[in-house]
């Protein structure tokens, strides 16, 4: 458990909050199906979906189990259940678009090069203050912790299949060692934020290698208590991330 100290005070920070598991078995499989359908335009808003003796035929699953599964949907904002009407598909602005699974089912939709700008954004909003925060409070814990992260990096420079979860793992770290608990508890949604536009930016040729600089320069600002040079390290971080993410789209195309 990680202790901050602010002026004299100090409080304990809880670790980030896991992703919540997902629904297993068949409903989990109904949920993810259509909830990949309705996030790359499959199934627009306003729709409705098929009749559940439909759905029974063609799924072959229990009725319970096809419930379950638009429960699970409407809990998200994806749909909703009309009386005599039938389950229709809601507007985006209903959407719950901060939930894991529905940002992972934007990352991988056709629209994600529209959305990936504004995630961008939300990481621009919350990282280099995070940084700052974390230059201004960390303690020898988070200290050792930041620099073990950081050191983690080295062996996945070449973008090798964990070069992924270690860079995550960089930035969560610092986060963490922010001291904020409502950050804190904004982990499973900053995991999957980060996850979403990361994994385009480390598609680059040269993959994590190439913005190692990038990120120690974040790494020696926040232990050298510089808040300023923090935040600023964490913008440049990003912004080239970013650059990165757009040229691997791009290329897709």
């Amino acid at each position: 458990m990680l202790s901050s100290h602010v002026g004299k005070k100090s409080r304990t920070v809880k670790p980030a909050a896991s992703p919540r598991a997902p629904v297993a078995g068949l409903p989990g499989a109904i949920v993810e199906s259509l909830g990949k359908k309705i996030l790359n335009g499959e199934l627009k808003p306003g729709d409705t979906l098929p009749a559940e003796t439909v759905y029974l035929s063609q799924l072959g699953v229990s009725r319970t189990t096809l419930r379950e599964a638009i429960k699970v949907l409407a809990a998200k904002g994806l749909v909703l259940a009309k009386p005599k009407t039938g389950t229709v598909v809601r507007a985006r602005e209903h959407w719950n678009l901060l939930d894991p699974a529905v940002l992972t089912w934007e990352a991988a939709s056709d629209g994600f090069a529209d959305t990936m700008g504004e995630l961008f954004e939300l990481r621009r909003l919350i990282e280099p203050e995070g940084a700052a925060l974390a230059a201004r409070r960390h303690d020898a814990a988070a200290a050792v912790a930041m620099q073990t992260a950081f050191d983690a990096l080295a062996p996945h420079a070449d973008a090798g299949p964990d070069a992924l979860d270690v860079d995550i793992a960089f930035h969560l770290t610092i986060l963490k060692a922010a001291g904020n608990r409502y950050l804190s508890a904004l982990g499973a949604v900053i995991d999957t934020v980060i996850r979403s536009t990361a994994r385009l930016a480390l598609g680059r040729p040269g993959g994590l290698g190439y913005s190692m600089g990038l990120h120690r320069a974040v790494l020696e600002a926040v232990l050298a208590r510089d808040e300023v040079g923090a935040r600023a390290a964490m913008h440049r971080l990003l912004a080239d991330a970013e650059t990165d993410a757009h040229q691997v789209l791009e290329r897709a195309r």
